[in-house]
C-alpha cells in the first residue's frame, strides 16, 4: 500500500503498531480528523513516506521520532489550533522536505515569536525547501523572514497577525498576503534586493510580480495600499474594517515608490474587488482604469465612497458579472457621465448584508 487517506473519517485514535505493519507507505493523508489528539510514536517506521497531511486535527505534539522521515517532501499542518510546539530541529531533520505549510485561518496560534522564528531558522537550513506558506505572530519572526534571501524566495504564503507591526517590509516573491488584526499597522513598504533589481526581467515597477492574492481585514492605521501598483499580477482583492484608510491608491504618494502610475497597468488583472466597513474611503483610484479582467466589486458600509474609477472611455470590461452594495449607495453615487451609469447599472445587485456579498 502506498497511499492511505483517512480525510474526514472521524478517527480518534489508531490500533497498535498500524504504523509498523504499513512499513511502505508514500502518501499519508489524516486531516479534518477534528477528534485526533494523538500521532502514535511509529509514524517515525515510515521511512518512504513523502506527503504527510495533518491539517485540522487536534493533535497537540508531533513525536521525536517525526525526525525519522528523511524521505518526506511535502508536510502540511494548517489549521492545528491544539499543536503547542514543534520539537526542536524535527523540521531541519527533514532533509528532502520541499514542501512546508503551516497556518491558522482563524488567527490562532499556540505558537510564540520564539517558536516561529526557531522554525524559521530550521526551513532555512533545508536544501530542498521551495514552497513555504506560513502564518507569523511577530514582529522578530516577519524580521527573521526578510532578513533570510532564502527563506523570501521560498515563502508562497504568508498571513500575518501582529498587533505590535507599524512597518511591514514586504518580499519581492510573495505570493498571497493575508494581514489581520494589525492594529498598529500604518504602512507597507518593498524589501527591493540590489541585485534582484537589476538582473530581473521585470521591471522595477513590476517589482511584486508574483503577488496574485491581498487581503486586507482589522488594520485600523493603514491609510493605503499604494504598493499595489507594482503587483501587475494582483487577481483578488479584499479590503475589510480598516476604519482610516481613504485611499486605496494614493497618486500622490507614487513618488515614493519611485514610480509613474501613468504607465503602468494598475489593476489590470484584477478579478474580484471586496471593500467592506471602509468608513473614510473616498477613492479607489484617482484616475478612470479600464479592469479588463474584473468580474465582481463587491462594496458594503463604505459610506464616503462616491465614485467609482470608471469613465466612458475607458468603457466596462466583458467579463463584468456583477457589482453588489446597498441600494442607497449605488444611488448616490457621482457619476463623470450618465452613459457609464447607464452601462454599469445592469449590473447592479442590491445586498442588505456583507454575507450577501459572496459570490
Amino acid at each position: 500500500m502506498e497511499t492511505f487517506l483517512t480525510s474526514c473519517e472521524y478517527i480518534e485514535s489508531f490500533p497498535n503498531r498500524l504504523f509498523t505493519n504499513m512499513p511502505v507507505i508514500r502518501v499519508l493523508d489524516l486531516s479534518n480528523n477534528f477528534e485526533l489528539k494523538v500521532l502514535p510514536v511509529e509514524i517515525g517506521n515510515l521511512v518512504t513516506l513523502q506527503y504527510l497531511n495533518l491539517s485540522a486535527t487536534d493533535i497537540e505534539y508531533l513525536p521525536v521520532e517525526f525526525k525519522n522521515l528523511k524521505r518526506l517532501r511535502c508536510l502540511i499542518l494548517n489549521d492545528m489550533y491544539f499543536l503547542v510546539s514543534l520539537p526542536s530541529q524535527i523540521v531541519s531533520s527533514l532533509s528532502s522536505l520541499q514542501l512546508f505549510s503551516m497556518y491558522s485561518t482563524l488567527v490562532r496560534s499556540n505558537f510564540t515569536g520564539d517558536d516561529e522564528r526557531r522554525l524559521l531558522e530550521e526551513l532555512e537550513q533545508l536544501e530542498h525547501i521551495d514552497d513555504i506558506y506560513i502564518h507569523l505572530t511577530s514582529v522578530s519572526s516577519i524580521q527573521t523572514l526578510l532578513n533570510s534571501h532564502k527563506l523570501q524566495r521560498s515563502t508562497r504564503f504568508l498571513l500575518l497577525f501582529s498587533e505590535r507591526m507599524n512597518l511591514l517590509q514586504l518580499s519581492l516573491y510573495i505570493e498571497t498576503l493575508h494581514i489581520t488584526n494589525c492594529v498598529e499597522l500604518q504602512d507597507v513598504k518593498i524589501n527591493f534586493e540590489k541585485e534582484v533589481v537589476v538582473y530581473s526581467k521585470f521591471p522595477r515597477h513590476q517589482c511584486l510580480n508574483n503577488l496574485c492574492d491581498v487581503r486586507i481585514d482589522g488594520c485600523g492605521k493603514l491609510l493605503n495600499l499604494t504598493w499595489l501598483i507594482c503587483a501587475p499580477s494582483l487577481q483578488f482583492l479584499s479590503v475589510k474594517f480598516c476604519e482610516s484608510m481613504e485611499k486605496v491608491i494614493d497618486d500622490e504618494r507614487s513618488e515614493v515608490l519611485e514610480i509613474e502610475v501613468d504607465h503602468l497597468g494598475v489593476f489590470s488583472r484584477l478579478t474580484s474587488l471586496t471593500l467592506v466597513m471602509l468608513r473614510k474611503l473616498r477613492s479607489i483610484h484617482k484616475r478612470a482604469l479600464s479592469f479588463p479582467s474584473l468580474r465582481y466589486i463587491h462594496v458594503y458600509a463604505c459610506p464616503s465612497l462616491r465614485k467609482l474609477p470608471f469613465d466612458s472611455n475607458t468603457g466596462v470590461s466583458k467579463k463584468l458579472e456583477k457589482i453588489k452594495g446597498k441600494q442607497e449607495w449605488w444611488d448616490g453615487l457621482e457619476w463623470e457621465d450618465q452613459t457609464i451609469m447607464h452601462n454599469l447599472t445592469p449590473y447592479f445587485q442590491p445586498i442588505e448584508h456583507p454575507r450577501d456579498s459572496s459570490h
